[in-house]
């Protein structure tokens, strides 16, 4: 296994989030994490990532490099897309000609152009500043991707376009992912397996694993596993209109 939480539990002033909740994910497995607004998705993945600690519980890491992609794309407005992208391994201490060249190879792979690399973010579109966020991730080769909604405030093409990156990049690299988003089908078309959080405080309350390979399941068997799911009771607080 990669990740093990164990028993985690956490509260915001005082408010219980979740209790007793235990999660795996395995080598080279993307796990979608699913549930309504409020649930704690977020929350879990923050645990996971080390960017908080539980109030209870434990967290085990079998790896030694992450990274995280967030809803909003978080780059730095002082450098350019390329620096941005090759950030992390600065940061490493990785030499400038191997920086660029990792920059350059991990921008192609996820469409940007070579004449904008240059550019500041100011100067990007909110969907090739997405497309820089996932470069960036991807340039450290990370044993394991923590996406947090990061397609939420793309429009539905572009959406598709960066879904099928990620689904592409996992077959390719092997690195595990924990995916959290709201969008059941999305769920559906990256995940190995679905893990769904209850909004009523009770952790997890099912999982799924899907069959076939993510990227190989058709629109139609997508939408028809969504349908078929609207009428289980695991799903009902992520289909309640009700909640905000």
């Amino acid at each position: 296994m990669r990740l093990e939480l164990d028993r985690i539990g956490h509260a915001y002033l005082g408010r219980p989030v979740f209790e007793d909740l235990s999660l795996a994910l395995g080598e080279g497995e993307v796990v979608a994490l699913v549930g309504p607004s409020g649930c704690g998705k977020t929350t879990v993945l923050q645990i996971a990532a080390g960017l908080i600690d539980p109030l209870r519980g434990r967290v085990r890491r079998h790896y030694r490099r992450h990274a995280v992609v967030f809803q909003e794309p978080r780059l730095l407005p002082w450098l350019t897309a390329r620096d941005n992208i090759a950030y992390g391994l600065a940061a490493r201490g990785i030499g400038r000609t191997e920086r660029r060249a990792t920059a350059d190879r991990r921008a192609a792979e996820v469409g940007l152009l070579e004449r904008d690399l240059d550019k500041y973010p100011a100067e990007l579109s909110g969907g090739m500043r997405q497309r820089t966020a996932v470069a960036r991730a991807l340039a450290t080769d990370p044993e394991i991707v923590y996406f947090d909604e990061p397609f939420t405030a793309v429009d539905v093409g572009l959406r598709r376009v960066l879904q099928d990156l990620v689904i592409a990049a996992s077959a390719r690299e092997k690195f595990s992912a924990l995916f959290v988003t709201h969008d059941l089908a999305e769920a559906v078309r990256l995940a190995h397996r679905i893990v769904v959080l209850s909004g009523r405080q009770e952790g997890i309350v099912a999982e799924r694993t899907l069959d076939g390979m993510p990227g190989q399941r058709d629109d139609r068997s997508v939408f028809e596993t969504v349908q078929a799911w609207m009428q289980d009771p695991a799903f009902a607080d992520l289909f309640d209109g009700d909640r905000d």
